[in-house]
């Protein structure tokens, strides 16, 4: 036998939102609308879409690794050089090559928790030690997060707005934070759903690169921008870190329809203004109504809410399944009695509160 690397060992599989097919199998139920999974309800840019069918008579050709269309566009929506920025196939990619470049058997890395898997699951496939700080449904402390640095940290991983928790940090929390870390450890800023924070003091801190070097500012373009189904990621940092990752980066991992889609999303501001729209009008309903049952809803800058259910949150998540409608437990975040439950389409948004006063009576 062929034995695999120790590392693998201590991982654990990621257990992803359940889709709607394997629910309508499951159940044998037609109709089932998913708010699992933080994707946009109002789908993808139909400029995106449109870019996507034109590029379908070049599918034979290998695409341009260096993308330079879309790196040209990122450069000057946040007025960065072009060599401060590096693509993957979606966020998942650029943290395993942050883990690639950066993390060596023997270190560790820190992170907020409860937060997203992958920056874990990296961590102990390189061969290093994670260190969670924080617990439960409260913010995590960013003065605890420093204090937990020692001289073996290479990366801090700092989800923001974090999921699943939706909770945010401020741009001058963050800036106190960055003046307090080591210059050779890697801040690894994670924005996946910075574009749905409505916070005026939210951060902006792409110029700020020069003055804090080890900063790493991840984006997406699955959440509000509606291309999950693609797979496209990008990350803004000094040239020097960029570098990095262009070394070990994959040379076509980012496909031609992705990028030509990626491009028309970017562009597609009257798609992205109807996202936050609708986004704002859910919250606001869920909140209203989910507070109205008893329930604790976690203040939010994101495209979810996290609520507390308590004991019986495996219940509902369970009924709310068989009834054709999906949500997701937090068990595998370490918050088995919250659900989190992306913001849907109105419609979607009063079948699920039905169901949830059903299932509450």
């Amino acid at each position: 036998m062929v034995d695999p690397r120790p590392e693998l060992s201590k991982l654990s599989d990621y257990v992803p939102g359940k889709s709607i097919d394997e629910i309508r199998e499951r159940y044998g139920l037609k109709n089932v609308v998913k708010l699992a999974s933080n994707e946009n309800p109002l789908g993808a840019s139909p400029k995106a879409v449109e870019a996507f069918h034109e590029i379908a008579n070049s599918l034979h050709l290998y695409p341009r690794g260096d993308a330079p269309k879309l790196i040209d566009d990122i450069a000057k929506r946040f007025g960065v050089n072009k060599n401060q920025i590096v693509i993957g196939n979606g966020s998942d990619e650029i943290i395993d090559m942050v883990g690639k470049a950066f993390i060596r058997q023997g270190d560790n890395c820190i992170g907020i928790t409860p937060t997203f898997s992958v920056y874990k699951f990296t961590t102990l496939s390189n061969g290093a030690d994670f260190i969670g700080v924080g617990e439960g449904d409260e913010r995590a402390s960013l003065d605890k997060l420093a204090a937990a640095i020692n001289d073996n940290t290479r990366v801090v991983f700092i989800c923001n707005p974090n999921n699943p928790t939706g909770h945010y940090y401020n741009e001058a929390e963050i800036r106190a934070f960055l003046a307090k870390v080591p210059k050779n450890v890697l801040v690894f800023l994670d924005e996946a759903y910075a574009e749905f924070a409505t916070a005026p003091d939210f951060p902006k801190l792409a110029s700020a690169l020069d003055e804090f070097p080890n900063l790493f500012i991840n984006r997406t373009f699955s959440k509000i921008y509606g291309l999950a189904g693609l797979r496209v990621g990008y990350a803004i940092a000094s040239a020097e870190v960029i570098r990095a990752m262009w070394k070990i980066k994959p040379p076509f991992d980012v496909n031609q329809a992705a990028q030509v889609a990626a491009i028309a999303a970017f562009a597609d501001t009257d798609h992205v203004e109807a996202t936050r729209k609708n986004n704002a009008i859910g919250f606001e309903y869920l909140n209203r109504e989910f507070t109205a049952l008893g329930f604790k809803v976690l203040p939010t800058q994101a495209n979810f809410i996290c609520v507390h259910i308590g004991d019986k949150a495996k219940e509902l998540v369970l009924f709310l399944e068989q009834n054709g409608m999906i949500v997701r437990g937090l068990t595998s975040f370490g918050m088995p009695e919250h659900i989190r439950i992306t913001v849907g389409k109105p419609e979607e948004n009063e079948l699920l509160v039905s169901l949830v006063k059903k299932w509450v009576g």
